[in-house]
């Protein structure tokens, strides 16, 4: 009898939101440099609000952290750019893989709020 086939967990089912990467570029325009944000893509991701344990945690090292979002570590995002979740825009602090195999990201933002 064969050996039964390996299988991996992932985190496919929990990822039911939309994430649009967004890049800010520059770009000159005679002599006038402008600011242009390109959308990279749209991904499947997971928006989580920190717990407010997690919150005080991340506040005690000057990090000002309101949402995890986990998506596939192949994903093309830079610290630089921002996530779109429909009308809410975040800021990324921080992006963590969780191992070498490139299965997924962790990605510590903040909500920007329009002021």
């Amino acid at each position: 009898m064969a050996a039964p086939a390996r299988v991996f967990k992932t985190n496919a089912t929990e990822r039911k939101h939309r994430i649009t990467v967004i890049r800010t570029t520059r770009t000159n325009d005679r002599g006038v440099v402008k600011a242009v944000n390109d959308e990279i893509g749209t991904y499947w991701a997971s928006v989580k609000n920190l717990t407010e344990a997690s919150r005080i945690m991340y506040q005690t090292s000057n990090v000002r952290a309101t949402h995890v979002v986990s998506m596939d570590g192949r994903v093309d995002v830079q610290e630089a750019d921002k996530l779109k979740l429909g009308a809410r825009i975040f800021e990324i602090l921080t992006i963590k893989q969780v191992d070498e195999t490139d299965k997924e990201k962790v990605i510590i933002t903040e909500e920007i709020r329009p002021k």
